[in-house]
């Protein structure tokens, strides 16, 4: 092996609990890197003093906060290589902005409205219900609202001044996921968190067959929002895949040997330079 390498995971305290990045700081360490673990909400931070990133070759962030994004774009400024880049992750954070761009690109994605509560109610045609409603920036599934028909759009009371709105689509009870390490990427189906009965058998849940037109569809994802670790949200319809939304670096639930790749991959940006 090279020379160890030193490289900071800037994580939110909520995803320590999770699968990533422990899986990707314990595989770094046993593979004898040097790891340190940010909080972005631990630390004190002085304007213009670098040393909380000093010495670091590489910063591996997962998190959305405004904390995070503002650390890992202070650390970009000063040179040091980020894995995600801070505007690759508020591209995605964004879910309109997200939208937008899918959209722009010819991704194939389900009709997609951007507008208040009453405008989406005098405004969609009521043969496109249901309709899915989203925060522009929620997270992890927090704040999403299937609305059945117009006059239930009409009187839905709304936190927010604007909604995401999103032609809902019922499915087999299992949703397509793709994950991206790089130019990388393999299919997961998963049990719905809005489809899915009692009766589901979880077992059918796993490694999907990652078709060159699917692997073809994750790249060009991630691609679109520079993202180097992603996950992309999709359902499986009669008219073929459409892609729901776009997440920076997820768990990688059922990707074999994620926390092995995970940390060659960053290695390898690393060693790039």
């Amino acid at each position: 092996m090279s020379s160890p390498l030193r490289i900071g995971v800037l994580a939110e305290a909520r995803y320590l609990i999770q699968n990533q990045p422990t899986g990707l700081s314990n595989e770094l360490i046993n593979q004898g890197h040097d790891v340190s673990l940010i909080d972005p909400q631990k630390e004190f931070y002085r304007m213009g003093d670098d040393d909380w990133f000093a010495g670091l070759d590489v910063i591996v962030g997962r998190g959305r906060s405004w904390a995070l994004l503002g650390l890992l774009g202070w650390a970009e400024r000063s040179g040091t290589l980020t894995i995600n880049r801070q505007s690759a992750i508020a591209a995605v954070h964004n879910k309109a902005q997200m939208s937008i761009a899918l959209a722009g690109s010819g991704l194939p994605i389900p009709e997609t409205y951007f507008a208040t509560i009453e405008q989406l109610a005098q405004s969609i045609p009521a043969e496109n219900y249901p309709i899915i409603l989203k925060p522009i920036f929620g997270d992890n599934s927090r704040g999403l609202l299937v609305v059945n028909s117009p006059a239930e759009m009409a009187a839905t009371d709304w936190p927010e001044p604007v909604a995401l709105a999103q032609r809902y689509f019922k499915t087999d009870g299992y949703d397509l996921k793709l994950y991206g390490i790089g130019d990388q990427i393999w299919a997961v189906r998963k049990v719905s968190p809005f489809n899915a009965t009692a009766e589901m058998d979880k077992s059918k849940e796993g490694l999907a067959l990652a078709t060159p037109e699917l692997e073809d569809l994750g790249r060009r994802c991630g691609q679109l929002f520079g993202l180097d670790l992603f996950g992309v949200d999709c359902i499986e319809t009669d008219t073929g895949v459409l892609i729901i939304e776009i997440n920076d670096y997820p768990n990688y639930t059922n990707v074999p040997a994620a926390n092995e790749r995970l940390a060659e991959y960053v290695v390898a940006q690393t060693q790039k330079l």
